[in-house]
């Protein structure tokens, strides 16, 4: 009796904390980020162009980017999923959806099961690069694109076949696709910047400035290419 009721408890409790608990944790974080990030805007109204420049010099977030791509001049920063050409479906599917809301939570960042490592997109007047860091903080691989090579820019919804062949969370993410050099790529980013991993200090309030100042713009750069 009990070997057939403790994982139906099992179960539940996941269940549980998986479709109750975890939504309004991360309900209460968005409204507490929000809250920050237009406390911050306030604060820095007039001095936002200043104030970007300091964080970009001093920010454990910002700094390690700048240094990597080698400009100061960054427009905008946001956290991205991993740049995959093909992968398992069912690999997909083993997802720990706890630790990932944990990750989120906790700025950490958006981990899979299988996959610890962050990646980011970073925008400059000139060029758009994608960097991936190991959970130590080293730069691991570095692209970068010439805005003025790149065509047929498009922001839209994941779709089936993004889930499929680019392991892209559909509700989490959006595509991000262009062309350049005659090869189409496509990003799939979030709607954060989420805790460099060489970073010492990640708490709400530092995550909410960060987010402000770098993720919004490249959230509004989106914006103009999005088809649906």
């Amino acid at each position: 009796m009990w070997i057939i009721a403790i994982p139906i408890v099992v179960i539940g409790l996941f269940m549980l904390y998986s479709f109750v608990i975890v939504p309004k944790m991360n309900a209460s974080y968005e409204a507490k980020m929000n809250n920050a990030s237009n406390d911050f805007a306030q604060q820095i109204a007039g001095n936002e162009n200043e104030i970007k420049k300091q964080f970009v010099q001093d920010n454990e977030h910002i700094k390690p980017i700048a240094l990597q791509i080698n400009d100061e001049a960054i427009i905008a920063v946001i956290s991205c999923q991993e740049k995959r050409e093909t992968r398992d479906f069912l690999r997909q599917q083993a997802v720990n959806m706890a630790g990932k809301a944990l990750g989120k939570l906790t700025g950490v960042g958006v981990k899979e099961v299988d996959n610890t490592e962050h990646y980011y997109l970073a925008l400059t007047d000139s060029n758009l690069h994608y960097l991936h860091y190991s959970e130590r903080g080293q730069c691991k691989e570095h692209l970068s694109f010439e805005r003025s090579q790149m065509s047929n820019l498009e922001v839209g919804k994941v779709t089936s076949a993004d889930m499929l062949k680019n392991n892209a969370y559909v509700g989490e993410t959006e595509r991000f696709s262009f062309e350049s050099g005659d090869v189409q790529y496509k990003f799939f980013f979030y709607d954060k910047v989420y805790a460099h991993p060489s970073a010492k200090k990640h708490g709400l309030d530092d995550m909410a400035k960060v987010n402000h100042l770098f993720a919004k713009p490249f959230l509004e750069f989106f914006n103009q290419y999005k088809t649906n």
